[in-house]
């Protein structure tokens, strides 16, 4: 989608010097990105005794910016030609906040002004949210607990791995999250793993979602669960199945998890075993999104950033549209960054939403299969459909939803000395006639 972008000018004349001016504009609904900049005469050349020239700085502009409560968002004195402003990155000087509509206020201090007067041309850039698919990692760790990265070593390798946003969720440690820093290629977003003898679950998007973790009984942990989930974070469940620290609280209408991780790290028996429940709670009619997470502590063997990889459909790039595409289950999760990429489409609903209407023709569209590849169609009775179209960029297909409660897909992969793994999974469109 193409910025809009409005062009304007003020004439601050002599008697204005030393005053602080405000220009209102208007911002749309749903803009993503701000950007402000200006211009205006700062120097000229005068000539001066013996032939020489003299370049005189004869006017002197601020610029700051105001939000629609006249609430300061940040100001840069005459320094800087153009600001920008994002949920989670902002020019220095001004605060990363989200977009509201309503009427801003770009302010002109008029520190110098020449006699004659001065022109400022303002230039006001909005960039609206817009469907993008975003690769990142729920699930990793720092010094902060038992990770072996700073917090500035971690986000710099997730930018070496051309990861488009990444959560730090370290154990029972919320102090890594006030170290945190996004930019415009990267978003970095708070997160704790709550790690208890009986289980662990991450709470995602709020910097501090709880007072403390220390729980000794399961009503305590859902109750500080339910803490975090008050606080405007997400819950979701982690490895519930793995042997050594499994989740032994149930998922009962009585624990209020957002998500579950099916797949954690490099795609295993326990693993698998995740899948085979989130399947059995999907044929209860449960809608319950899905993502996976590479838990990295540390450089080793199979276990590396974003492997697995969520891929998010969001409509931006800022903090709560990743959360909220995750809380939607706008999401498929891959083997890495170059899994094959996985689309859903039942009428107006796509993969996370419910479909209520009649249609059956399902649009099922793949990127990046390799020769071998098996799509599987699945629902709550199990594999409706195959397809093995060999090594492809692009497949397309439809396929009928018959009497399925969900629909969703895998691709299974065989991989030299381990055999048929998962490539991508998909969360499913829910189907309610």
């Amino acid at each position: 989608m193409e910025p809009i972008v409005y062009n304007f000018t003020c004439l601050i004349v002599k008697s204005q010097q030393r005053q602080y001016l405000r220009l209102p504009f208007e911002v749309g609904e749903d803009v993503e990105t701000l950007t402000i900049s200006y211009g205006y005469t700062r120097h000229r050349i005068l000539p001066s005794e013996g032939g020489l020239t003299h370049r005189r700085e004869v006017n002197i502009i601020d610029l700051a910016l105001e939000d629609t409560d006249h609430a300061l968002i940040g100001a840069s004195g005459s320094e800087r030609p153009a600001i920008t402003i994002h949920e989670n990155h902002a020019t220095p000087g001004y605060q990363p906040r989200i977009i509201k509509a309503g009427t801003w206020f770009v302010v002109l201090g008029a520190y110098l002004i020449e006699e004659d007067g001065c022109e400022v041309a303002v230039t006001v850039t909005q960039t609206k949210r817009s469907t993008v698919l975003l690769r990142g990692d729920t699930h990793c760790h720092t010094i902060h607990s038992d990770g072996r990265y700073t917090v500035d070593e971690l986000i710099q390798r997730a930018r070496q791995d051309r990861l488009d946003y990444i959560f730090i969720t370290d154990h029972n440690a919320m102090s890594s999250n006030d170290y945190l820093r996004s930019s415009p290629g990267l978003t970095v977003l708070p997160g704790v793993e709550m790690t208890y003898y009986g289980g662990h679950y991450n709470l995602y998007g709020i910097n501090r979602p709880v007072k403390t973790y220390v729980a000794n009984t399961r009503e305590e942990v859902i109750a500080i669960m339910k803490e975090g989930l008050a606080s405007g974070a997400l819950a979701s469940v982690n490895h519930p199945t793995d042997a050594s620290c499994g989740w032994t609280f149930g998922v009962g209408e009585d624990v209020p998890l957002d998500m579950i991780e099916i797949w954690n790290g490099p795609f295993t028996h326990w693993n698998q075993g995740s899948v085979d429940l989130w399947q059995e709670e999907l044929a209860k009619g449960r809608v319950w999104p899905a993502i996976g997470g590479s838990d990295c502590h540390k450089s080793e063997l199979f276990r590396t950033f974003a492997a697995p990889c969520t891929y998010l459909y969001s409509t931006g790039r800022g903090g709560s549209d990743i959360t909220q595409a995750m809380k939607s289950g706008h999401a498929f999760i891959g083997m890495d960054m170059n899994a094959p990429v996985l689309y859903m489409e039942l009428g107006d609903a796509r993969m996370g939403d419910v479909y209520e209407g009649r249609e059956d023709a399902l649009l099922i569209r793949v990127e990046g299969l390799r020769d071998g590849d098996e799509l599987r169609l699945i629902n709550q009775h199990g594999i409706l459909k195959t397809w093995q179209p060999g090594g492809c960029f692009r497949f397309e297909t439809e396929a009928r939803t018959e009497d399925s409660l969900f629909v969703r897909l895998e691709v299974r992969r065989s991989l030299p000395g381990i055999g048929s793994t998962l490539a991508s999974i998909s969360n499913p469109v829910y189907i309610r006639r």
